[in-house]
């Protein structure tokens, strides 16, 4: 199977599905993915008579051109649902799928070799003299900084060969850890039932994805960075929209697909957080969150942050096993934080309602998932709140610099 366009079900990331999971079952709903509550309703908030358990599952991402893609899985909650699992449902192995899922290359790296120094000395007299003191002194072997070591835009096809040491920095410190998301001055949803027909489904998505656009397009381009909206496209399961530039076998029943290559979300009918809900005006926000988690994905592969990532991973994978899945974690909790973070710089009247949001923010509502992908259902919920609270601070959501225990 092609992992070009990441986000495929098999390696989600997403709030929802394969990924992530979300509250409702592995992120939003998620099947293998991060993790978020699977089986049966969630306890906790989602046990409410006012709730019942949304389904989850992490975004899909599309690959970058034919690179390779990264994206988490989605949270698993405590009920198979296709929720958003950021640790993304196309991005199952969430730091390995960002949509369909590419293979990351393996690439030469490496700068000069550090040369040292030959030593000084004097053989013309057993004393130095006042003004030629011999000297045993070496050059200090110093190590070239990569290209790379600093977060720039990727142009299409190039990869960033760097050390884990200088990627790392990237993930740590870029445009998309600090600064501030901006506030949306309209965006109004429609009305939307628990089980909406595919053109209800529709309506919601593309007007949660106009507010979103908004919100990423803007920070984009404050940022300097590249954007191109996504479209959303709904379709009913099993019949793949032959339309799309991912192949099919990367679409999954219970998470949306992601597909980098033609910039499009493809949505199955039934999947959402809201398709659980029992009261009917809590719907169009959870769509909204839902979304939002597969946009983290967006923004992450149009930044082309998800290549240093992806590159991270890459090098940890048979060096640094410890690593490798620690850096999964932490790019699936900073996806499923933007995603919350970017659903509060709405109105009010579309934002997530304060009862999904505790719901969302609570660990009963989350399972850890399958090693080595799991994540503890407290540090998910911790990032999800993190990010609802945020005010739009990116900062707020950086996981990468973030202690282990907090991501762990």
């Amino acid at each position: 199977m092609s992992n070009a366009g990441w986000g495929g079900p098999g390696d989600g990331a997403g709030p929802q599905g394969q990924g992530q999971g979300g509250p409702w079952q592995g992120g939003p709903q998620g099947g293998q993915g991060q993790g978020g509550p699977q089986g049966g309703a969630p306890q906790g908030p989602w046990q409410s008579p006012q709730w019942q358990q949304p389904p989850s599952q992490p975004p899909q991402g599309p690959g970058y051109g034919q690179a390779p893609g990264v994206q988490p899985p989605a949270p698993q909650r405590k009920r198979p649902w296709a929720l958003l699992a950021v640790a993304a449902s196309c991005i199952l192995a969430m730091i390995l799928v960002v949509g369909g899922g590419i293979t990351f290359l393996a690439l030469n790296r490496g700068g000069p070799e550090p040369v040292a120094g030959d030593p000084t000395t004097s053989s013309e007299s057993i004393e130095p003299s006042d003004s030629e003191a011999t000297s045993t002194e070496e050059e200090t072997p110093t190590t070239e900084a990569s290209d790379y070591s600093e977060f720039r835009v990727l142009g299409l096809g190039e990869f960033p060969e760097a050390t884990p040491e200088e990627l790392l920095g990237v993930m740590q410190d870029n445009p998309l850890t600090e600064g501030g998301l901006p506030d949306v001055g309209s965006c109004d949803l429609p009305a939307t039932p628990t089980a909406p027909s595919q053109e209800q489904l529709q309506a919601v998505l593309e007007a949660a994805s106009g507010c979103l656009n908004q919100v990423w397009s803007v920070a984009s381009s404050d940022r300097g960075l590249p954007w191109t909206a996504p479209d959303v496209v709904v379709y009913t399961w099993p019949d793949v929209p032959s339309s799309s530039s991912c192949e099919a076998d990367t679409f999954a029943e219970d998470f949306p697909r992601m597909c980098n290559l033609d910039s499009t979300i493809y949505w199955p009918l039934g999947y959402g957080t809201g398709t659980d809900l029992e009261d009917e005006a809590h719907v169009p926000g959870a769509y909204l969150w839902d979304l939002a988690y597969m946009y983290s994905n967006a923004a992450s592969w149009n930044s082309t942050l998800v290549f240093y990532q992806g590159e991270l991973r890459n090098q940890y994978e048979n060096t640094d096993p410890e690593s490798f899945d620690d850096a999964w974690r932490r790019n699936s909790l900073q996806w499923i934080c933007w995603a919350s973070a970017a659903s509060m710089q709405v109105p009010s009247a579309a934002q997530p309602s304060q009862e999904l949001r505790d719901a969302l923010g609570s660990p009963d509502a989350w399972e850890a998932g399958e090693p080595p992908n799991d994540i503890t259902p407290e540090n998910r919920a911790r990032w999800i709140s993190a990010g609802f609270d945020s005010g739009g601070d990116l900062a707020k959501c950086n996981t990468w610099t973030a202690e282990t225990e907090t991501v762990s």
